[in-house]
């Protein structure tokens, strides 16, 4: 699945599918509204805890 967070507002959170997405997976049926369960993969939490940690010099 390959999506892209287009937007946040509180907790609603606007999302872009690729074709090949919507062709594979049932997000095609899906509504604005709907709720759907969305797991980060583990590198990207990796790469938020560095970004939020920021470098050695504070920056």
């Amino acid at each position: 699945v390959s999506l892209t967070v287009g937007e946040i507002i509180g907790e609603d959170v606007t999302l872009w599918l690729i074709p090949e997405t919507l062709a594979k997976t049932n997000l095609s049926e899906k509504k604005p509204g709907d709720l759907v369960n969305i797991e980060v993969d583990v590198l990207a939490k990796y790469v938020e805890r560095l970004m939020n940690r920021g470098g050695e010099d504070g920056k």
